[in-house]
């Protein structure tokens, strides 16, 4: 049996959250839910509130008492829980918190950062038409102004390409200066990113990428 207690006293506790309304509405929760039936899940929430905000002071105090010794008896138990060895793992709600913050950490891109241009030749080409296009495919879905992008593209000559083509490797040229220059000023920022999504929408409908457009982007 003494083997039974180590094995319960390994599981971490659950902190109590939510103060004397959290106890108010574990307490009531049921009652709530059958009030609710048939109703989104956030009404049982919401009923709970309210009938929580009619308490009088007096009233609310034996969730309060009740939520003091839930605490007391955590932070016994979690005691005993290190002292047994047990490895305290952090909350739910914190580490989704943490995911957040991390994944806003790498979402935040300084909106001052050179952006990279996107989508080589076509990409310039696609820039300058836009408007035409979107013009040409008013009322249609999105994706038909890409596609006849594509289309236009295509029809173009070699020759007809070209002026594209160097816009573009003058774009590369003046983002890597510029993105160099960035660096220098910004040591801990990471603006190689930018311009991503254009470029996926760009790559999606590019037919076969010119050698030197790639070159001018690499």
């Amino acid at each position: 049996s003494s083997e039974h207690c180590t094995m319960a006293a390994l599981e971490q506790p659950k902190k109590p959250t939510g103060g004397a309304y959290g106890q108010f509405l574990a307490e009531k929760r049921a009652e709530f839910t059958k009030k609710t039936a048939g109703q989104p899940i956030t009404a049982v929430a919401k009923l709970a509130s309210e009938e929580y905000k009619k308490l009088s002071e007096a009233q609310k105090k034996p969730y309060q008492a009740k939520f003091e010794a839930a605490k007391a008896k955590f932070d016994k138990d979690m005691a005993a829980f290190l002292a047994a060895g047990g490895e305290k793992k952090k909350g739910a709600a914190a580490l989704r918190a943490e995911k957040r913050k991390e994944k806003e950490g790498k979402k935040k891109k300084d909106p001052n950062a050179p952006k990279k241009p996107a989508g080589g030749a076509y990409g310039v080409f696609m820039a300058e038409k836009r408007p035409e296009f979107m013009k040409k495919c008013a009322g249609q879905p999105i994706t038909a102004v890409a596609k006849m992008g594509s289309e236009e593209w295509k029809k173009l000559s070699d020759a007809q390409k070209k002026p594209y083509e160097a816009k573009y490797a003058k774009k590369a040229e003046e983002y890597k200066k510029a993105i160099a220059e960035y660096k220098k000023n910004n040591p801990d920022d990471d603006a190689e990113e930018e311009g991503e999504e254009g470029e996926e929408e760009a790559e999606e409908e590019k037919p076969q990428p010119k050698k030197k457009a790639r070159k001018a982007g690499a």
